[in-house]
């Protein structure tokens, strides 16, 4: 039987990013959307987020500004209304017609061109027969993670151990979030550690 590295908490994070990352239309999984999920989570970690001003609507609020908004952010609305053209409405057809991850899986091939790299050759998540690789970072997070729940005697990471993981790295999106949310992955560490004290 093989261990599982993540407890259910943990694993539903993961999850959850996996969906804003799908939601935004993204062809990868990044830290970004990871720290949009954490940012949301009702668990003690999300809270110390929250409480230092990193909310999931100005963690999305920023990777939209950073990243944009995936397959269908660049469109002028307004300009598409006046055509008659509701893109709401559009994603919602798409969505009902050929299943929720349908534009997700169009965007990542629009981003990613035909044939340029393998799935199997990247890390990455696959739920409803879309995979998203991992961004950069990611990789080096989850390891991160797991370091962190090895080093406090537990046998799988947890929300703060994921968390924890996210803040330290300093590749992609999370670390530009952050410093215009006015904070840095050392501060937030620093007070999901003191809510979290070691195990003695």
């Amino acid at each position: 039987m093989t261990e599982h590295i993540m407890t259910r908490d943990a694993g539903a994070i993961s999850i959850r990013a996996y969906e804003h990352a799908t939601r935004l239309g993204h062809p990868y999984l990044g830290g970004e959307h990871y720290l949009l999920a954490l940012a949301a989570a009702a668990h003690p970690a999300g809270a110390v987020l929250r409480e230092h001003g990193v909310t999931p609507e100005r963690v999305e609020a920023e990777i939209i500004r950073l990243s944009g908004a995936g397959l269908f952010g660049a469109l002028d609305r307004k300009a598409l209304a006046t055509a008659g053209i509701d893109v709401d409405a559009v994603r919602a057809m798409a969505e009902a017609s050929f299943g929720r991850a349908a534009l997700a899986r169009a965007a990542r091939d629009v981003h990613r061109g035909p044939g340029r790299f393998s799935p199997r050759r990247r890390s990455g998540a696959t739920r409803d027969g879309v995979f998203l690789p991992h961004g950069p970072g990611v990789n080096r997070a989850l390891v991160a993670a797991r370091r962190e729940a090895a080093a406090r005697h537990t046998a799988q990471a947890d929300v703060e151990h994921l968390a924890l993981g996210i803040l330290a790295v300093s590749e992609g999106l999370v670390p530009s979030i952050l410093s215009r949310l006015g904070t840095s992955g050392p501060a937030l560490s620093a007070a999901i550690l003191d809510r979290y004290p070691p195990a003695s």
